[in-house]
């Protein structure tokens, strides 16, 4: 029987985590803290956060609240020309982009699970009970539904006939994006003992590649889902069953031919997606991923400290200690560049100068906190917290 633990549970018994990040993007570690002795719980020092002088980069637009969330499932915000569209218990929500207001709201009658994605004409979502479903974008009409047989955690993008949704069993499965019919299925090992959760597939050119529990990163062909290459980021080690969690649950990250990705007790990697050879690999605790662009891969380690990391050859250009054991969310690139936003777990959303590493703005969001990372659309930041706020924030 697999075992899945919620990734509070191994912030509070986990020192360290260790990811690789794939030639672009990737990699944030959860915060840990101490077993010492066999009954003493010490929890880990949140540090106080600093007087922000101005908050010129950040100005609050509007805030709604989506329903009630549940701690451990991780649900992502999902935008396209159209609206913002969230998930939440039972029920998808479209809402204006401008003023936040309600579009349309659909129940679909089981526990939502994984996404949200899609297109500009479709939304998908999956179920706790293995069920794909997808929606009309602009009236909520459910268009197919699709049993997978196992608890949806990620769903890919739509793109050139396929959506691609990840199950909690370690399967891949292709279906036709118009009528949900199941076209290919591809498998990997799931270890015994496991985090709860999984990075979302991508969707790079004609192939799709995705993460696994098991520590691999696994190109196949979007159309039929041939494999490509395998590549594993590392592998179980240390006496402990939490010493050999190696999940990939972090976002994956393309920068032009290189893809960055992280895992649990691993390390952070610059991957070649053509072929799946490594560039670099770097030792680096982190387990929710992060994002780069040509100046810098940005991500967070197990402590909570921010990175900037050289693209082209893995070395650390400067690091930051103001977020520690504030579990902060995968470091997210505005679409300027200038800086990388994160949420923490006390419900603070903070713009990190990518030039300096210095927090220059902060806003307060969900007072329950973040553990999925902010959505970018524009100039506008939309975060989605544990509770169920969603905050759109106009970043400069």
């Amino acid at each position: 029987m697999n075992t899945r633990l919620p990734p509070y549970v191994l912030n509070s018994v986990l020192i360290a985590s260790v990811s690789l990040a794939v030639a672009g993007c990737s990699g944030q570690s959860i915060p840990g803290s101490q077993l010492i002795g066999q009954n003493v719980y010490v929890a880990p020092v949140i540090k106080p956060l600093k007087v922000i002088a101005s908050n010129v980069n950040a100005q609050t637009l509007w805030q709604a609240k989506t329903g009630s969330s549940v701690s451990n499932v991780k649900l992502h915000p999902f935008a396209n020309q159209t609206a913002i569209y969230t998930a939440n218990g039972s029920t998808v929500s479209a809402r204006n982009k401008t003023t936040g207001k309600i579009i349309w709201s659909n129940p679909v009658g089981e526990f939502i699970s994984g996404g949200v994605n899609g297109d500009e004409t479709t939304v998908f979502i999956g179920t706790r009970d293995g069920k794909a479903v997808a929606l009309d974008a602009k009236t909520g009409k459910i268009k197919w539904i699709s049993a997978l047989g196992t608890e949806v955690l990620a769903i890919s993008t739509a793109s050139q006939g396929r959506v691609v949704f990840r199950t909690i069993d370690g399967k891949l499965h292709g279906l036709n994006d118009t009528n949900g019919d199941a076209v290919w299925q591809r498998q990997q090992r799931t270890p015994k003992l496991s985090i709860y959760g999984a990075s979302v597939p991508i969707i790079v050119d004609k192939g799709v590649i995705a993460g696994f529990d098991n520590g691999k990163l696994a190109a196949y062909v979007l159309e039929s889902g041939s494999p490509i290459w395998e590549v594993t980021l590392s592998v179980p080690k240390g006496s402990s069953e939490l010493d050999q969690l190696v999940d990939i649950d972090g976002r994956l990250k393309p920068l032009g031919n290189a893809l960055f990705a992280s895992n649990n007790n691993g390390r952070m990697a610059g991957v070649n997606m053509g072929n799946g050879n490594v560039g670099w690999a770097k030792v680096f605790s982190s387990i929710t991923g992060a994002d780069a662009n040509e100046n810098g891969v940005f991500s967070a380690d197990e402590k909570g400290h921010i990175w900037k990391i050289q693209p082209l050859n893995g070395k650390s250009v400067w690091s930051q200690d103001d977020l520690e054991n504030r579990q902060p969310t995968t470091p997210t690139l505005t679409a300027s560049g200038s800086h990388a936003v994160t949420g923490d777990r006390q419900g603070n959303l903070h713009w990190v100068d990518t030039q300096s590493g210095l927090i220059t703005a902060r806003v307060s969001g969900d007072p329950v906190g973040y553990h999925v990372p902010v959505l970018i659309d524009g100039d506008v930041v939309y975060a989605l917290g544990k509770s169920g706020v969603l905050t759109a924030i106009r970043s400069k």
